[in-house]
């Protein structure tokens, strides 16, 4: 026998007797309150006339045989269908306590971890090939013999010689003496009161025996020397060296009774002065002397 039925055998049949005599009890009562209030609506008068015939002419009363009945709610349930309306449902009930938790399942075992596979062979080494052989060293050229050397050139020329001098031992006047394209130029210059004080030039190149070339060679620098301040006459000498290294000589006078100061390079006679090769060059060694 099944728990179920065991259920319900406990209950009786009197006991599902008195449970359908209350219902119907209640229904009545719902139906009379129901009268007081008013008639029934059509919607109930037709809900009544839709109900089936109770089996057995009423089947809300208790059966009179032993078959287990079921309990009301469950499939078969004829309670249900003689009581009257449901009343209203009552409030839930606060939710109990939390009960104390169980003690934690059995943890259950790894699983054993899986073999290895065997390791395969290693694959033969391949062969290391053969170095290629080097080529061919190509003959060597031979050196060509050194050339013959060339013949030494004659001398250029020399190249342009510039120089300058100045000197001024009076209060009247001032010398210059300037070598500018091979040509040599004596200068005076006034300085009294009243005088333009502008150079006047005078080409000393043209006068007889100016070095220019040879022997004598070409003049290179230049130099002016001092005059006599307590002389009349106030000569002036210009000197030049050449590029053979001889030393060359004029002589000029300066005039300050004209306006402004001049200079004269002539001799009484008219002609210009010609240049003097000194008498004795400088010589290695000398000590006082020369040639």
């Amino acid at each position: 026998m099944n728990p179920e039925s065991r259920t319900v055998h406990l209950l009786g049949p009197p006991a599902r007797g008195r449970l359908k005599r209350a219902g119907v009890v209640a229904s009545l009562a719902l139906v009379m309150a129901s009268g007081v209030v008013g008639s029934a609506t059509p919607a109930d008068r037709s809900a009544s006339e839709r109900a089936p015939a109770a089996p057995d002419g009423d089947r809300c009363r208790p059966a009179h045989h032993h078959r287990p009945q079921a309990l009301p709610g469950e499939p078969g349930d004829h309670w249900n269908a003689c009581r009257g309306p449901r009343g209203p449902r009552g409030e839930t009930g606060a939710t109990g306590p939390t009960g104390p938790q169980g003690p934690p399942g059995v943890t259950g075992e790894d699983g054993s971890p899986g073999t290895a596979g065997a390791t395969g062979a290693t694959g033969p080494t391949g062969e290391v090939g053969s170095p290629g052989l080097a080529g061919a060293t190509g003959p060597q050229g031979a050196t060509g013999a050194a050339g013959a050397s060339g013949l030494t050139g004659p001398p250029g020329a020399p190249g342009p010689c510039l120089g300058i001098d100045a000197a001024q031992e009076s209060e009247d006047f001032e010398i210059r003496v300037a070598l500018t394209g091979g040509s040599t130029y004596a200068g005076i210059r006034d300085q009294r009161t009243g005088e333009k004080e502008d150079f006047l030039w005078t080409d000393l190149s043209g006068r007889p025996d100016y070095p220019a070339g040879g022997a004598a060679g070409l003049p290179c620098d230049v130099t002016v020397n001092a005059h006599n301040r307590t002389t009349a006459v106030k000569r002036i000498k210009f000197d030049v060296i050449t590029t053979t290294g001889q030393i060359w000589e004029a002589a000029c006078v300066a005039f300050t009774t004209t306006h402004p100061a001049t200079l004269n390079c002539a001799d009484r006679t008219g002609r210009p002065k010609p240049w003097i090769l000194v008498s004795r060059q400088p010589t290695v060694a000398s000590v006082n002397g020369g040639v």
